[in-house]
């Protein structure tokens, strides 16, 4: 392979190149490691800064949880529970159910009052039956969602239990605390019921929104529960939060509704939830990216200058060289008997100088040559010209044949003239390079002269039979497609055998496609013949036109769609050729308009 050469104003600007795209990398690199120290800073600093505030929030549910607790123990409620489900030997009455009842409500009315965080409180007993204890809001479990609450916190023998309020209610930032409340009397520890408090995440969490602008994630350490705080623009509503809670503490920069953010994750950080922030990139960056634009100008500015500088320094030294180029271009583009010499003398260049010098003794000792090989050359192409004039001419042959014809005819010997007629027929065909593609008919009419032949060579052990349709008969194929096939049928079908083989061609149509079989009773071909001949595997056998070349040329004129194939069918071997319907004149036609192809000859590759 030839080496790529370059010239020297592409030279000095490939290092002048170079040099930028290395200057502009290292300043990109220092930028980076100050924005990755910059980051590593905000993250240390908003972990510093949401800290105390996380902490306040995971105090604030521990106070909810103490007041759960100190509502389940109140000896007010307990009394009333006693009094709700009765001593167990005998039911208590429905005004002694009602006023346990509504102790058991007041209490945890006036119990939930003082947190703002608690916004309502339900109590849950006997079969789906809800009572509403309303602070700031009123909020009612439906009763397959007050069963569903109500069989977890049996389920959990006394201890909280945490659930989504936008699962069960569809109420967003919501916190269902529910908690079993057993009697305490006598340690019978007997269901009464389920208090459960309804927390509103957005007036926990103000400790968090209060002290930073960001959006927040709060998310059970089970990945059951999901919170979104400050989220204004509905930014987190189509996001997958689920990978949140799986992630270490750490930070990272996430593309999200079509802006960049820095995500902070605390981890678990906290008791009941784990933490992340998003902050819009941008905003945390702004000195940096400014930083940025400004050594990205400054650099784009002085790499112009000293690209103009480069090359108004390089133009003086090429131009001695582009003259010369110049020059030798002329000289390699004219028609000149001889070569003309260098005589420009405003070099300012030593080393052109010198190559002019050694140019011009190069250019008189090439014309010195020129002007005594030029008799010899001549001496030479006239012996070429007498040697291709001696040549016999294919005609003087083919007309050899036809005398030897009349001759067989008078002697009285028609199978001899028969074979003589054709083969000087498939002879002035062979020599004809007038068409391409002829008429199917007439290439049946040289397979019939080739058929001649070879019939009176085996006699009868060599059987031709025809079956073609009518409709195919004007249709084209490229020329000597047929005989081909039918020497290979007698070379591969009738010499491997001692008995008759007959050789049949059948043309018809299928699926506007038309077929051209040549079939033999010989002994079957080797298995995945055309691919072995394309991979080189199998060799082909004799001088003839082989299967390859047959393919190349039907797919040149039909398109790649077309082709030959060979398989076994039953007794016979079939040879058979795919082509697409076209008649002389549409071919002709789409020729002289391009849009076929022309006829290309192609070179033999050898029998088939």
């Amino acid at each position: 392979m030839e080496k790529k050469r370059r010239s020297i104003v592409q030279r000095v600007s490939w290092i002048l190149i170079w040099t930028s795209v290395l200057s502009f990398a290292g300043g990109c690199f220092a930028l980076s490691r100050l924005e990755a120290s910059n980051t590593e800073y905000i993250y240390q600093l908003t972990g510093e800064l949401l800290g105390g505030s996380v902490r306040e929030l995971e105090e604030r549910l521990e106070d909810i949880q103490d007041t759960l607790y100190g509502l389940v123990v109140s000896s007010e409620i307990q009394e009333a529970g006693s009094l709700l489900i009765g001593d167990g030997e005998e039911s208590p009455s429905a005004l002694e159910q009602a006023s346990g009842l509504n102790v058991i409500v007041d209490s945890i009315q006036n119990g939930i009052r003082s947190d703002q965080a608690i916004v309502c409180a339900n109590f849950l007993y006997g079969e789906g039956l809800v009572r509403v204890a309303a602070s700031t809001s009123y909020c009612r479990l439906s009763e397959e969602a007050a069963d569903a609450v109500e069989e977890q916190a049996l389920a959990a023998s006394g201890q909280n239990v945490f659930l989504d309020g936008e699962t069960l209610m569809g109420e967003e930032n919501l916190l269902i605390i529910a908690k079993q409340l057993r009697e305490r009397k006598n340690l019978s520890l007997a269901h009464i019921g389920v208090i459960v408090l309804f927390v509103d995440v957005e007036e926990l969490g103000r400790a968090l929104t209060d002290a930073h602008d960001g959006i927040f994630v709060l998310q059970g350490q089970d990945g059951m529960l999901e919170y979104v705080l400050n989220d204004t623009e509905g930014l987190m509503e189509e996001q997958d939060l689920t990978r949140l809670w799986e992630r270490e503490a750490g930070y990272s920069i996430e593309y999200l509704g079509g802006r960049s953010w820095f995500m902070v994750s605390f981890g678990a950080s906290g008791e009941f939830f784990s933490y992340t922030l998003l902050e819009p990139y941008t905003e945390l960056f702004a000195d940096v990216r400014q930083a940025f634009a400004i050594y990205a100008g400054i650099f784009a500015l002085c790499s112009v200058a000293a690209m103009l500088i480069a090359f108004l320094s390089t133009h003086r030294v090429t131009r001695d060289i582009k003259l010369f180029i110049q020059h030798i271009s002329k000289i390699s583009g004219g028609d000149t008997a001889q070569l003309p010499m260098y005589e420009r003398q405003d070099i300012h260049d030593k080393d052109v100088y010198a190559l002019k010098g050694a140019f011009n003794k190069m250019s008189a000792r090439i014309n010195e040559l020129v002007r005594d090989n030029y008799m010899k050359q001549l001496l030479v192409k006239e012996t070429q010209l007498r040697a291709l004039q001696s040549q016999m001419n294919p005609h003087f042959l083919y007309n050899t044949l036809n005398s030897l014809y009349w001759m067989a005819k008078t002697a009285e010997m028609p199978a001899a003239a028969d074979m003589i007629s054709s083969l000087g027929i498939l002879l002035r065909e062979a020599i004809s390079d007038e068409e391409f593609v002829i008429t199917i008919d007439r290439e049946l009419d040289i397979a019939c002269h080739y058929f001649i032949i070879q019939k009176h060579r085996y006699e009868d052990r060599l059987e031709v039979k025809f079956d073609v349709s009518e409709e195919c008969s004007s249709l084209v194929i490229p020329k000597f497609t047929l005989q081909p096939l039918a020497e290979n049928a007698i070379a591969y079908g009738l010499e491997c055998m001692l008995g008759t083989c007959t050789v049949e061609i059948r043309i018809f149509l299928e699926r506007e496609a038309c077929i051209c079989q040549v079939r033999n009773t010989g002994p079957g071909p080797e298995e995945g013949l055309l691919d072995k001949l394309k991979a080189g595997i199998v060799k082909p056998k004799g001088n003839g036109i082989g299967l390859m070349n047959i393919q190349q040329r039907i797919q040149s004129v039909f398109g790649e769609a077309y082709g030959v194939d060979i398989f076994r069918e039953g007794e016979e071997t079939v040879a058979q050729i795919r082509m697409s319907c076209i008649s002389l004149e549409e071919y002709r036609s789409s020729a002289a308009a391009g849009g076929k192809p022309n006829g290309k000859r192609i070179q033999n590759d050898g029998g088939g």
